[in-house]
């Protein structure tokens, strides 16, 4: 069926483009610390400001990943548990 099969290939995108997003986040926490003292100050108060922006992707990155295992099962079911 090539209907199954392009739901497939939409969730595992959906479920990498999460994946993805969660790296992004954890880059962006862990560019401070990179950075180490060339710009300290700045930097750290920049990280208060990315904490409260981190929360959007996650949550976006949660809805992906979650849609994404919800229509592999959906696609499952359909065919009765057989891959």
């Amino acid at each position: 069926m090539p209907n199954n099969n392009s739901q497939k290939i939409v969730a595992i995108l959906l479920i990498i483009a999460g994946a993805v997003l969660i790296l992004w986040v954890l880059a962006m926490w862990m560019m401070p610390s990179m950075m180490g003292n060339m710009m300290g100050g700045m930097m750290g108060s920049m990280s208060g400001c990315m904490g409260l922006c981190t929360f959007g992707p996650l949550l976006l990155a949660a809805v992906l990943i979650s849609l994404g295992v919800v229509l592999l099962r959906m696609g499952s079911a359909r065919n009765g548990g057989n891959k």
